[in-house]
């Protein structure tokens, strides 16, 4: 069963706790290089992952980039900080702190672009405050999958909340399907699938998991996972969150007993 395999090896991590500040350092800084290029390509941002490396790292731009896609790049990565710093204030997951999250992951983008690349129209956006117009995705198969409608948003984000303070599943069982009630509700007019991986890797890590980075090649992977889960199976979709899961806390495990055996 993967979940025993994944509290196997957190066991084993948490023996190897705490890391040394500077293996920290570098094991913190790949994950947060890594979860922001992975999550913003999965949207279409066209940084390359050293692009996005050179840019978190040392202020680097490359030519013919657009200033939203290094916005999206810097807004990411400042998002992480702030969930270590909920976490360290043990503060609850609530509307509030999810508006926040939204507001921060999109400051300085003030719209977006919808419709048909032939036919593309400017939308304004309010980074924090919930979507007023309804939202819906042409699926891989070409369907169109409508979103929560506005007016249920409040009523089903509260649910939504309540949902992950009061569940007793395991974490990253909970995670997975709280990315997923996420993403079916859309409260958001952009963002929504940044917004639900932020989330889901802040249950993990409140949970002394590490972050899932959901990596830009199983993209179609990714997607067909939750459309599955749409249609009520979520089963692939736990599966995919558990796998990568399992990756992350493997990768760093192999990398602290590396450090060690020196």
């Amino acid at each position: 069963m993967i979940f025993e395999r994944i509290d196997k090896l957190k066991m084993e991590l948490d023996s190897l706790r705490p890391l040394p500040p500077e293996l920290m350092e570098v094991i913190d800084e790949k994950f947060k290089i890594d979860w922001t290029y992975n999550s913003n390509a999965i949207e279409g941002n066209t940084l390359t992952l050293q692009e996005t490396a050179f840019f978190l790292q040392h202020g680097l731009t490359s030519k013919g980039k657009t200033l939203k896609e290094y916005l999206e790049a810097q807004n990411h990565a400042e998002a992480i900080d702030w969930l270590k710093e909920i976490i360290k204030q043990d503060r609850p997951i609530t509307e509030g702190v999810i508006k926040e999250l939204h507001a921060l992951l999109l400051k300085g983008i003030d719209f977006i672009w919808v419709g048909p690349r032939e036919n593309r129209a400017k939308k304004s956006i309010t980074p924090g405050k919930y979507k007023t117009q309804p939202n819906h995705v042409v699926t891989l198969d070409g369907k169109i999958h409508k979103y929560c409608e506005p007016l249920k948003v409040p009523e089903e984000m509260e649910r939504f909340v309540e949902f992950i303070n009061k569940s007793d599943l395991h974490p990253v069982e909970l995670a997975a399907r709280a990315h997923h009630k996420f993403v079916a509700i859309h409260p958001f007019d952009d963002g929504n699938g940044r917004v639900a991986r932020l989330l889901m890797n802040l249950i993990l890590m409140r949970n002394g998991y590490l972050p899932v980075v959901i990596k830009n090649e199983l993209r179609e992977e990714y997607y067909r996972a939750l459309m599955k889960a749409d249609e009520g199976d979520e089963a692939d979709f736990i599966n995919l969150i558990a796998r990568e899961e399992e990756n992350s806390l493997q990768m760093v495990v192999n990398v602290a007993k590396e450090y060690y055996s020196k």
